[in-house]
């Protein structure tokens, strides 16, 4: 296992024999379009990759490419106004993919739906609807799409996953809601791909599914149930065809161990905190032996909760490593030829992480991998084990290189009361001097927001100069139960004093120019910028939000807001606080209500389709700015647009603005006399 903080070796030497020059200055497109070739997927005789292609004006497509040859990727299928979004390979001949709305300006709910494509023929037969009433014989592009076997699931069946036990099925699952239209409960199935033939699993199964854990031969292996404020993890015991309740308790208060798959002998991978290991603070890998009588810790990383999934041999289906994720992402290999084939791999291409993906690891003899860094966008080679040899099949931002990208560092800054949180810092290339700064504060909040990898709006701000701030303020996941509960209710509280912090670090360091602090985020981190310029405007010169809370306690109303009861009822007073036993506090950290405490520069955008947070949140804090006479208010509302931005010219034109504004306010401009 390697923590990778310092993968980009080349490039790092790179940028220093860089040090004081200038990087072009980008087009907007160049960071906000979509990547030219994305989600690769190698099939399973190794001979194709299945790859989603975008073009400029165009919906995401799904194409085909040989390995062996140098013939021009064919794009072998698309859907009417709908994008491509995953891919799954069944066996050579076929596969299956989703679609979504990427493209679509408005934030309406579609169904992801199913097809799947006969590759040597060239038919596509659609298996799950969507909202939309698409039309068969327009929904082409170089293929024939003909109705469904049987008929068409309804849009609320999902692709839960591929098998792979070469038949032709996937097993599927079915979103229910109940007459209130809340969230009831999943409903699995086991779905043909030829005759659309579909089998439901109803045996015995707990009432309230939320999650399912299907293993490759389509065998349920756990589940999770939620009602109310409780949970349950249930195994499927095989002897005994039932199923039975293995650990319960109460969303967030109590630990929920996290099953991940059986192992043969019926061990049980599962990922949880253990009290023996680092006094029970950090999410771990463990393997439990089938009689419950002893335990293995797998994989615990200083600092990190564990996320990832388990990489099992296909045949054996023994465990072979572990994707996880510190400060960069990465694979615990137990095995060691494929510990000798990452090294191998990580000599060839010593400049990037390299992930290795392979359908039955320990046989294939051609991978993919997926090669990427702070400063290159990802790049996917095939690689071949017998005559180790690497080849290039696609660049997913052809545009960028990465020696005019800016280097991202991950490091930990002392907050006032002493914790150690977590920040991604974004250098702009050139002189080290200090520079205007943009502390970008990330949605969520009870999310990771920074990952070691190439950022679009991070690399566009440092594009123009700015030196970015990114904190993983108390509340982020990823960093342990200690630090994510220090956030409960303490929105524009202590979450908020981290960010100040993170700024005035970065001054006492002699990085960022304390007269030319901005403030920026959307959702969570719009609020975050409201209350930035309200608690530190001594710190931040100004700010800019988009998607932005301006009133906390509407996130507890279900007419603002698309956020279940069954959360706002338990979860979110948990997190963010009661709506009527806090409410005084819930007020005093409202933006809305402390709108004549800013006075700075600000730039606030929202998307008029918005149901998380309404366009209306917006506009009450709009004209509580103006009755409180702020005359430096800069407004946009994007009238398709929903809970943050689908089009590429909405994109454009944000971030045109966004650059304007930081020109005027912390930019050349401002420090010109």
């Amino acid at each position: 296992m390697r923590i990778i903080a310092q993968a980009s070796v080349t490039l790092a030497l790179l940028s220093s024999a860089l040090a004081g020059a200038q990087a072009p200055k980008l087009p907007i497109e160049a960071f906000f379009r979509p990547p030219a070739f994305e989600r690769a997927v190698l099939s399973p005789d190794q001979s194709r990759v299945a790859v989603l292609v975008n073009r400029p004006g165009e919906r995401t497509k799904l194409a085909l490419a040989r390995v062996d040859d140098d013939s021009p990727t064919d794009v072998v299928a698309a859907v009417d106004r709908l994008d491509v979004a995953s891919v799954h390979w069944l066996n050579p001949n076929r596969l299956v993919f989703q679609a979504w709305q990427r493209h679509e300006l408005r934030d309406t709910p579609v169904s992801t739906g199913l097809w799947v494509l006969d590759v040597r023929s060239g038919e596509v037969t659609q298996l799950i609807s969507t909202r939309f009433n698409i039309n068969p014989g327009q929904a082409q592009t170089g293929t024939r799409i003909k109705e469904a076997v049987d008929k068409l699931l309804p849009w609320n069946w999902r692709l839960l996953r591929a098998l792979d036990d070469d038949s032709d099925d996937v097993m599927v699952q079915r979103y229910t809601w109940d007459e209130n239209g809340e969230f009831s409960h999943e409903v699995l199935g086991r779905l043909n791909t030829r005759t659309g033939k579909l089998t439901l699993v109803t045996d015995n199964v707990p009432n309230r599914v939320a999650e399912w854990l299907v293993d490759g031969k389509g065998q349920p292996q756990a589940c999770i149930t939620m009602e109310g404020a409780g949970f349950g993890v249930h195994l499927f015991d095989a002897e005994t065809r039932s199923w039975k309740l293995w650990r319960s308790g109460r969303r967030n208060i109590d630990p929920m161990p996290m099953p991940l798959a059986r192992l043969p002998g019926g061990d049980l991978l599962v990922a949880g905190h253990d009290a023996a290991e680092s006094k029970g603070d950090i999410r771990i890998v463990q393997r439990l032996s089938a009689m419950g009588d002893s335990r293995q810790t797998l994989l615990s990383i200083r600092g990190y909760d564990w996320t990832g999934h388990p990489v099992l041999d296909r045949d054996s289906g023994r465990l072979i490593g572990l994707r996880y994720e510190a400060d960069a992402a990465d694979t615990a290999w137990f095995d060691k030829d494929m510990k000798a084939l990452q090294a191998e791999i990580d000599k060839l291409l010593p400049a990037t992480v390299n992930a290795i993906s392979c359908r039955d690891c320990l046989k294939d003899k051609r991978v993919l991998i997926h090669a990427a860094s702070d400063r290159q966008p990802e790049i996917i080679y095939a690689y071949d084990r017998d005559s180790r040899q690497l080849k290039m099949l696609f660049r997913s931002r052809p545009s960028v290189r990465a020696a005019d990208m800016a280097e991202r560092e991950v490091l930990r800054v002392k907050t006032r009361d002493g914790l150690a949180m977590p920040v991604q810092l974004t250098k702009p290339l050139g002189a080290a001097a200090s520079r205007p700064a943009v502390v970008l504060v990330h949605g969520g909040p009870w999310v990771r927001g920074n990952h070691w990898y190439w950022n679009d709006m991070a690399q566009f701000l440092a594009n123009r100069g700015y030196l970015v701030i990114e904190p993983e303020f108390r509340g982020s996941e990823g960093y342990g139960e200690h630090h994510e509960n220090l956030g409960r209710k303490q929105w524009g509280q202590a979450m908020q004093a981290d960010l100040a912090d993170a700024a005035q670090w970065a001054v006492d360091k002699g990085l960022a120019d304390p007269k030319r602090i901005c403030v920026a985020g959307a959702s969570y981190g719009g609020y975050a910028t409201l209350m930035g310029l309200v608690r530190n405007p001594e710190l931040f010169r100004c700010g800019f939000e988009w998607a932005g809370v301006t009133d906390p306690a509407s996130l507890f109303s279900r007419s603002h807001t698309d956020i279940q009861s069954m959360w706002a009822e338990h979860d979110l007073k948990l997190l963010v606080g009661d709506p009527v036993n806090d409410a005084e506090m819930l007020a005093t950290n409202a933006p809305v209500k402390l709108a004549a405490k800013i006075k700075q520069p600000l730039l606030m955008a929202y998307g008029a389709e918005d149901r998380r947070v309404e366009v209306q949140q917006g506009v009450d804090m709009k004209k509580a700015l103006e009755a409180a006479g702020h005359r430096s208010l800069e407004w946009v509302v994007y009238p398709n647009e929903g809970h943050g931005w689908r089009s590429l010219e909405t994109s454009v034109d944000f971030w045109g603005r966004v650059e304007r504004f930081l020109e005027r306010h912390i930019g050349a401009a401002a420090a010109t006399p």
